[in-house]
């Protein structure tokens, strides 16, 4: 019984004694807290990287999408109207379609042209085509948006080294557009 009393005397005398932290321990547990800050920041600027691409690719998207729409409204006229779409910068000039024979078309490459150049992306650009498939009765059309730029993000890394480079960007949309047939009656009106 004695023994037991003298045991958790000196345990009792130990704790008294042991009041802080050592030096050891502080700088090593300073360590662990700074090697996970520094991968919370390289996971925070990642974050922001993606989202910046994110939006820009989203941008980008809607931007052909838009296109697409304005052609599914004048299918009938997408070969003479579209094809060959190719806007390198904001005038006008580029888009040469005939205002007396293409008038919607030029109308939609104007406006598509100037939302496009409007949008922010850097370096942005814009090419159309539009090719007929399959059999000659359903004048199916494939068409092509694409539309480049150089992202803000920079995250292409150059060569395998610590250097950022501009990264080309591009969203590149594909669908298919077949007109609908006429209707047989007179005085009706068009459906497609």
């Amino acid at each position: 019984m004695y023994k037991n009393m003298h045991d958790s005397t000196m345990i009792a005398k130990r704790i008294r004694q042991a009041h802080g932290f050592t030096l050891i321990e502080v700088m090593l547990s300073s360590a662990i807290l700074a090697i996970g800050l520094l991968g919370l920041a390289g996971v925070t600027t990642l974050s922001f990287t993606r989202n910046s691409d994110g939006n820009e690719i989203t941008i980008a998207t809607n931007l052909a999408a838009e296109l697409v729409e304005r052609m599914q409204f004048n299918r009938r006229n997408l070969v003479n109207g579209y094809n060959g779409i190719n806007l390198t910068s904001a005038n006008p000039a580029l888009c040469t379609q005939n205002a007396l024979t293409q008038p919607v078309a030029r109308g939609d490459c104007l406006q598509w042209q100037a939302r496009l150049f409007a949008s922010g992306l850097q370096g942005v650009q814009a090419q159309v085509a539009v090719a007929a498939v399959g059999p000659v009765g359903l004048n199916q059309n494939n068409i092509g948006v694409t539309v480049t730029w150089t992202g803000a993000s920079r995250n292409t890394i150059a060569g395998g080294t610590a250097a950022w480079t501009p990264g080309a960007k591009a969203v590149l949309l594909n669908t298919m557009i077949a007109p609908g047939k006429k209707p047989a009656g007179k005085g009706g009106d068009a459906r497609v």
